[in-house]
């Protein structure tokens, strides 16, 4: 099954303290089913669908740092978006990628 995941830290927290996996939107039938839902942005100019609906589902409570579509069955990572930083990029974000770099399948972490 290909999904969207996005891993996410509550607001406020250091990120590798309460790092979570949420699965936004999932049984694509191919990688590129997935990366299309993945990057559209229809409702707002600069701002992803899947974000947008994980920032409201979260009711703002978490700070996401990378969705993903992942293949459950290979562990690929097909495609990945990051946040934009207006004020820089929160301390423990890096160290929380970096964790990614050998995570399958999923994100991981």
């Amino acid at each position: 099954m290909i999904k969207i995941v996005i891993l996410a830290y509550l607001m406020g927290t250091y990120p590798m303290a309460t790092q979570q996996e949420f699965q936004m939107y999932g049984n694509f039938s191919t990688m590129e089913e997935c990366k299309k839902e993945l990057n559209s942005q229809t409702r707002m100019t600069g701002v992803y669908d899947v974000t947008h609906d994980f920032v409201l589902q979260t009711e703002a409570k978490y700070d996401w740092v990378v969705a993903a579509c992942v293949d459950e069955r290979t562990g690929d990572r097909g495609a990945e978006i990051y946040p934009t930083y207006d004020y820089g990029k929160p301390e423990g974000v890096d160290e929380l990628l970096n964790t990614l770099k050998d995570a399958t399948p999923g994100l991981n972490v």
